[in-house]
């Protein structure tokens, strides 16, 4: 059926219409931050309450920029969030391509089952993830973290990394392993150059929930110098007050660097989730 130019007008309208809606919508939240961490502590009270600020200012930087958050919650962020997604992609990269080229007996039970590892949710396993890093005098360390998150993540990400290797044509390791090549020489020569836009969006939503991530944090680092960056918001409240203005000066420094690397990686990301729709 040919649709005349003042229907694909009008479907361009709501098409668009309707994306600016939920557009503005989910970042509403986000921009009143940004208005807030802009005004003083008084004007933050005011009522009714004003979404412009009254006064510019950058008072609630200031108080960021002074505090334990840049010295030690953001990088603690950094290192246990980067660390322990570059592990995961590893590990699930060798589990991944194994379920997708490989039938062994009970290889379908294996992969359900670490399917149902990711539906247990993480406040079932946090008393003992205690007790061992207390045993084992791990509490408040890197270690810890990256151990916890690694474990925590790694079933998602084997079942995201087997959606890509399931896209890639066997054909082309076929006509390697003629040519001689081993398994270890095929994935690493033929099938993971293929496999880059997955394992950098696999990457990239393990970083991100990682940045994120509070339960884990806030019960095994209890040192103010290991604290996490979302652990580290408690910093902006005391028993009396709360810096609001402060609050969320904290909390967009905090988004910034995902949302840099969202935007460095985006094109990768983009190609590989319509890749991933297309193929699948």
């Amino acid at each position: 059926m040919v649709r005349s130019k003042y229907q694909k007008v009008f479907d361009n309208i709501v098409t668009h219409g309707v994306l600016g809606f939920f557009s503005i919508f989910m970042l509403f939240p986000v921009i009143y931050s940004l208005m807030t961490s802009l005004k003083n502590k008084g004007d933050v009270l005011t009522l009714p309450p004003t979404f412009f600020p009254p006064e510019w200012t950058l008072e609630g930087y200031q108080i960021v920029l002074k505090s334990d958050l840049i010295r030690y919650y953001l990088p603690n962020s950094a290192i246990n969030s980067f660390v322990a997604a570059i592990i995961t992609v590893v590990f699930a990269t060798l589990a991944s391509y194994v379920f997708s080229r490989f039938k062994f007996r009970g290889s379908r039970l294996l992969e359900l089952s670490i399917l149902g590892l990711f539906m247990i949710p993480g406040l079932t396993n946090l008393v003992s993830y205690y007790r061992l890093a207390t045993d084992l005098g791990l509490l408040n360390t890197h270690t810890v973290m990256i151990m916890v998150y690694t474990a925590a993540e790694l079933p998602f990400a084997i079942w995201i990394l087997r959606a890509f290797f399931d896209a890639i044509p066997i054909e082309l390791e076929e006509a390697a392993q003629i040519d001689g090549c081993t398994s270890l020489q095929i994935l690493w020569n033929v099938t993971l150059p293929l496999a880059i836009p997955g394992l950098f969006t696999a990457f990239l939503l393990i970083m991100v929930y990682l940045w994120n991530e509070f339960l884990f944090a806030v019960v095994l680092l209890s040192n103010n110098s290991a604290r996490t960056a979302p652990v580290g918001l408690y910093e902006f409240q005391t028993t009396f007050d709360i810096a609001y203005h402060a609050l969320n000066a904290a909390s967009i420094v905090i988004l910034l660097p995902m949302v840099i690397l969202f935007i460095l990686g985006r094109k990768v990301f983009f190609s590989a989730m319509m890749e991933g729709a297309l193929k699948g």
